[in-house]
């Protein structure tokens, strides 16, 4: 058995991330998971018209990259990717499981979430696979990678009303 890498060393890791993440960074998401059983899906089985759950707010890592200037039949735009990085323990606790598709509002913006991992292990041990049993290493984050995508594709806010900044009639679409 290891040294270190046991169960007192995890719980003393997670309470040290939960308060270096929710105290002392401080940076919160609103989390939109697509309600998949209220989302019309086409012969394709894709969702044109997707239908989002109430959001739920979020402690988060937050790495962005440079935007790049996009301009096509739509008009002017920029693309920027995201890296959203979530304690694994704060999801359990919230029941939430990060899926492509979900949206993530952040800096008045909307992240589209591309891929998902979980590649962040204690001891370098993922408990699930690691041959010595659960007793230890510890699964430590979870992050998403995503890109901006447009308001207008996602339909959370209503964009044809004025400014939504300035609208009283922000609010989210969902169940």
């Amino acid at each position: 058995m290891a040294l270190f890498g046991g169960q007192r060393d995890m719980a003393l890791f997670s309470k040290v991330n939960k308060e270096l993440i929710n105290d002392i960074i401080d940076t919160e998401i609103y989390y939109y998971q697509v309600a998949l059983t209220e989302t019309k899906a086409n012969l394709y089985g894709e969702g044109k018209e997707k239908v989002f759950y109430q959001p739920i707010k979020l402690p988060a890592l937050i790495e962005r990259n440079q935007a790049s200037q996009i301009s096509d039949d739509f008009g002017q735009s920029y693309s920027r990717e995201v890296q959203f990085r979530f304690l694994r323990d704060t999801l359990v606790e919230k029941n939430l499981v990060p899926e492509v598709g979900d949206i993530i509002q952040w800096n008045n913006e909307y992240h589209l979430i591309d891929a998902t991992y979980q590649v962040q292990y204690f001891a370098g041990k993922n408990p699930q696979t690691w041959d010595g049993g659960d007793s230890q290493g510890y699964n430590v984050s979870v992050q998403c990678d995503s890109h901006v995508t447009r308001q207008t594709s996602i339909k959370l806010v209503d964009t044809y009303k004025g400014n939504s900044r300035q609208n009283d009639n922000e609010v989210p679409l969902g169940l």
